[in-house]
């Protein structure tokens, strides 16, 4: 069975006590604790976080030049569910980000070449987490789900109950 990381950044790997040029960076200890989930369950990761950009393409360059270590484990990203209702006033409807992990669980499946995920109709054919400082995840998620505290992030505690979670 494939293993995927459902992974927002701030509050998880980028935290407030490590900074750049003023904004929350990547913390090398946070990465550090990541490294272990990917190493003991050999999971691989969609970002679901605010840092992804319109294509895989771009978000892998944008992860690298911030330092991430992972980028070659990224094999996808979420959609961007949120909707304007009235783009003059800039209201917009919040689409919770549960939705959009789901949506990427109902339609990717991992091809039998084993690099490459293709599209697919319905259905779940892998093991996942979702780390994420936020609790707008859907119910029927819950027990794949880690909220991490935004201020300190990964912990190893919240990095053991990832590996356990992938290693089902």
């Amino acid at each position: 069975m494939k293993k995927i990381i459902f992974l927002d950044i701030d509050g998880v790997l980028a935290t407030p006590d490590y900074l750049k040029d003023g904004n929350w960076a990547l913390n090398p200890k946070k990465q550090e604790l990541f490294g272990e989930i990917l190493n003991k369950t050999g999971a691989k990761i969609v970002l679901s976080s605010s840092w992804r950009l319109h294509t895989i393409e771009d978000t892998k360059a944008y992860m690298k030049e911030q330092g991430f270590l992972f980028v070659d484990d990224i094999i996808g990203i979420t959609i961007r569910a949120y909707h304007y209702i009235d783009k003059s006033s800039k209201i917009h409807l919040s689409i919770p980000r549960g939705v959009e992990i789901q949506q990427w669980i109902d339609t990717h499946i991992h091809s039998d070449n084993g690099k490459n995920w293709e599209r697919k109709k319905l259905g779940v054919d892998y093991q996942y987490v979702i780390l994420d400082d936020d609790s707008d995840m859907l119910f029927n998620q819950r027990n794949n789900f880690i909220q991490t505290d935004s201020h300190l992030g990964l912990t190893l505690g919240k990095m053991h109950a990832a590996i356990q979670i992938l290693n089902r």
